[in-house]
């Protein structure tokens, strides 16, 4: 065993971000070239020297004192069992006589200081992998800034170590990272009346956010209807915050919550989410909670949604609702809560619920940050299935038996394509009601309802087409775009670019789905990416669809050159 040993200081008493949990090896098994034996890390982000003695390592419910050691400035140590401390010889090893079991897939572990205030805290889950390859055990979760702890999950990859981690030295996934995340309020929930909780995309500076003079409610136009009595910021992540409000919300009035000059953690201020809708949630009517879009082959690159919306008229409790898979032979799967706290759902939102919401959104439009929403999700399955959504008491909201059949006919096949629905007054039941979502909106459009799936079935049209464009002017129009509308009507579509000979110079799309408003650009090149010479030039557009429909359109656009 190699143990460095530091002299002990007990003048100094660490605070937050003092340290940081810097690596986690929560599933070291199958092992990749590390021992089988779980590790954390924590780093001395100070340039001076940081006494352990007295600190308390918290693993979700479970509590261990840490021993009397000091960690150098910069460096780092390593606690692991005390059976195997003789199993890190090169790392500075602080063994555990208790080691507190790391979960596989999801956990909270915090560090605190004698005084019992938080030093950092990392409430992980298996999406902070970010590689599906990865995920399953043998490699470790790394810090990839430690300049920005307080970060979260973007801020954290799995080791790419080829032995799976980097116990005791510098981590593989280091790099210099800073996404400048701000503090946008993310959703509410209402535990009571009186008490609203605020949940944030990253841990916020404490002073401000406790300030009761940056949190107001308005109502119908009217200011100032609701001031906060109290506010308190939750540690230990300190991306909630409670407001107990001087008088109790009315039911079935709808307010407005405004925030103002919250900092989070890295001192930037929320430059657009900062004002949400509130109400107090009423118990879901029948059939107010419906099916509103799935995902159930995704592939490889994204995870598996499943969309809801509130169809009703009044806030509803996800912590009361549930998700439940039913097997091929009636039988059910145990039931996913939509949420672990009191998360509203407003009449007319939807949410998209997901394992993993960063892949989610890096392979489909989130246009709304506010529409997704992470939990363990039910299984689907490629081949199809039936899932149900049900409220308090096992109330049925809504029934989706779905099928990879129900995907537009002239699809090779629906392996990245969601399934949308096109009427809520309409069973979820019926194939009918239910479209493969167009190129032209990313094949899924998880936390937003695509409204051209319900739209008017109009004749397609081209609707606007560039008359000219010069690619190379800093003035003007720079590509030529075309939309076409086709409404709620689903086509297969190719658009290629000619020249006025009728030579083939590229092709935009080929073979895709489209519906509703599509729109192309091109920017004057050839396959090639080489700039073309001035002149006219023709888009060619072509749509079918499963009744033998066919239209065709010739446009042109003429491109210019620069003459210097």
């Amino acid at each position: 065993m190699h143990t460095t040993l530091f002299l002990y200081t007990d003048s100094i008493i660490p605070h937050i971000h003092d340290l940081a949990i810097h690596e986690i090896m929560a599933k070291p098994t199958p092992v990749k070239g590390l021992p089988p034996v779980e590790y954390l890390e924590i780093l001395n982000r100070t340039n001076y020297p940081l006494p352990l003695k007295g600190c308390i390592l918290k693993v979700n419910s479970r509590e261990v004192m840490l021993p009397a050691v000091t960690l150098p400035p910069g460096g780092p140590g390593l606690l692991c069992p005390q059976a195997a401390a003789d199993s890190f010889l090169h790392a500075n090893t602080i063994p555990l006589p208790r080691w507190l079991p790391i979960a596989d897939d999801t956990g909270l572990i915090v560090l605190y200081n004698p005084q019992r205030e938080v030093i950092h805290a990392v409430s992980y889950n298996r999406s902070w992998y970010g590689h599906p390859a990865r995920d399953d055990g043998g490699y470790s979760l790394e810090m990839v800034n430690d300049a920005v702890p307080c970060a979260g999950k973007s801020n954290w990859r799995a080791s790419t170590a080829e032995a799976g981690g980097t116990p005791g030295s510098l981590n593989a996934a280091a790099a210099d990272w800073d996404e400048h995340l701000r503090p946008d309020l993310l959703y509410s929930a209402m535990p009571d009346s009186q008490h609203s909780q605020l949940v944030f995309a990253i841990p916020l500076d404490s002073a401000a956010a406790a300030d009761p003079a940056n949190y107001e409610l308005t109502t119908a136009g009217m200011a100032g209807v609701g001031k906060p009595h109290r506010v308190t910021v939750t540690p230990p992540l300190f991306d909630r915050v409670l407001v107990e409000w001087e008088m109790p919300l009315l039911p079935g009035q709808q307010y407005l919550l405004h925030t103002k000059k919250l900092i989070s953690c890295t001192g930037l201020e929320s430059l657009a989410y900062t004002d949400m809708p509130l109400a107090l949630p009423l118990p879901a009517a029948t059939g107010q909670l419906r099916f509103s879009e799935v995902l159930f082959d995704p592939g490889k690159e994204a995870p598996a949604f499943v969309e809801v919306v509130n169809n009703g008229l009044h806030a509803v409790d996800l912590q009361q609702c549930i998700f439940r898979n039913i097997r091929g032979d009636g039988s059910a799967d145990a039931g996913k809560r939509l949420s672990n706290d009191h998360r509203l759902l407003l009449p007319g939102q939807c949410l998209a619920f997901t394992s993993n919401a960063l892949a989610l959104c890096g392979k489909y439009p989130c246009r709304q940050p506010r529409g997704i929403q992470e939990i363990n999700m039910p299984a689907t399955y490629v081949a199809g299935g039936q899932l149900q959504l049900l409220s308090a008491d096992s109330v049925v909201q809504d029934v989706l038996k779905y099928s990879p059949d129900w995907h537009f006919r002239l699809l090779r096949d629906g392996e990245g394509i969601s399934l949308a629905r096109i009427s809520f007054e309409r069973p979820a039941e019926i194939p009918e009601n239910w479209a493969s979502t167009p190129s032209n909106e990313g094949y899924a459009t998880p936390g937003w309802i695509n409204a051209a799936t319900a739209g008017a079935g109009e004749a397609p049209k081209i609707s606007s087409m560039s008359p000219f464009f010069t690619p190379q002017s800093s003035l003007g129009q720079q590509v030529a775009a075309c939309t076409l509308e086709l409404g709620n009507q689903q086509w297969m579509g190719t658009v290629a670019i000619y020249d006025i000979t009728g030579r083939h110079i590229r092709t935009l799309v080929r073979n895709q789905l489209l519906s509703g408003v599509a729109t192309w650009t091109w920017d004057g090149c050839d396959e090639k990416k080489v700039l073309l010479p001035a002149g006219v030039y023709i888009f060619l557009i072509e749509i079918f669809n499963p009744k033998g429909q066919n239209r065709l359109w010739k446009e042109p656009v003429v491109m210019a050159r620069n003459l210097n």
